[in-house]
């Protein structure tokens, strides 16, 4: 039994956590590889992982954990029975809840209580306690309800305009970034790096894949049309797919890993979450 479940969160918190989940699975061991994301915060409530990110690293994951933004897919391998409940953390998100910049976090996996004191472990216990996933879920909203206040007003309109720029086109020119701010380039590049943990242009590049990714597995030949333009060519676009989906567009589209298929459950919130997470 493998199962990964969604949860949207309360509206009122949407703009700092895009999704929750619940993995589960009840083999002694499961691989498999995941898509570049955005920061996760996961509480390991039953069994222990390792995931390697694109650099090679491999970090052990137990217990309750934070990692940074990808900058391409991630491996892991899971020692079960194996339960845990994680949060996606968008960009304004990560700024309030870790205070932190996430390119020093960036494909990353580190025990959360580095960043939140020994409190964490309170939580993981609470949540290894419920009895529903709706409790999890609950629990999630009050502790972002009380931090949203966290989240200065610059950073909240900075994100805005950021994902509003990676949502205007496939592949959106960096110079169209700069031209909507009124700060410096400097500025820009700085508060990217600082939010999402890698440059605009990067970024770009990022988001213009896993859309492509998304559009194979969902045989969307009309979006597909559109994406292929934004790359070079047919050969480039089919190694970016491999880099941040963690697989071809031949097997996205006949033998999507278990994982993959089950991620793309997402764009069945769309409308209710983050548009670069329901449409990735």
């Amino acid at each position: 039994m493998v199962s990964l479940r969604y949860f949207v969160p309360a509206e009122d918190v949407r703009d700092i956590v895009s999704v929750y989940y619940l993995f589960e699975t009840d083999q002694p061991k499961f691989v498999d590889n995941e898509r570049a994301a955005i920061a996760q915060l996961r509480f390991l409530l039953e069994g222990t992982a390792e995931i390697s990110f694109p650099d090679g690293k491999i970090y052990p994951s137990k217990d309750a954990m934070l990692m940074g933004p990808s900058t391409g897919s991630m491996h892991f391998d899971v020692t079960g029975p194996f339960r845990m409940f994680g949060v996606g953390l968008l960009p304004a998100g990560w700024s309030a809840v870790t205070k932190k910049s996430a390119a020093d976090f960036a494909d990353k996996a580190i025990p959360a209580r580095k960043i939140f004191t020994d409190e964490v472990d309170k939580s993981l216990e609470l949540l290894r306690n419920c009895k529903s996933p709706e409790e999890m879920t609950g629990w999630a909203d009050r502790i972002f309800r009380d931090l949203k206040h966290r989240v200065k007003p610059e950073v909240e309109a900075f994100t805005k305009m950021v994902d509003e720029w990676l949502s205007s086109e496939p592949s959106p020119p960096v110079s169209a970034l700069m031209a909507q701010s009124e700060q410096s380039s400097r500025q820009v590049l700085r508060m990217v790096n600082k939010l999402y943990g890698m440059p605009p242009k990067y970024l770009a590049r990022k988001y213009r894949a896993l859309r492509a990714a998304r559009a194979y597995a969902e045989h969307n030949e009309e979006e597909l049309l559109e994406l292929v333009d934004a790359f070079y060519d047919q050969s480039h676009m089919i190694r970016e797919v491999k880099y941040f989906a963690g697989t071809t567009p031949a097997k996205l589209r006949v033998a999507e890993g278990e994982i993959a298929s089950l991620i793309d459950q997402r764009k069945d919130f769309k409308g209710k979450i983050a548009p670069l997470t329901s449409d990735t």
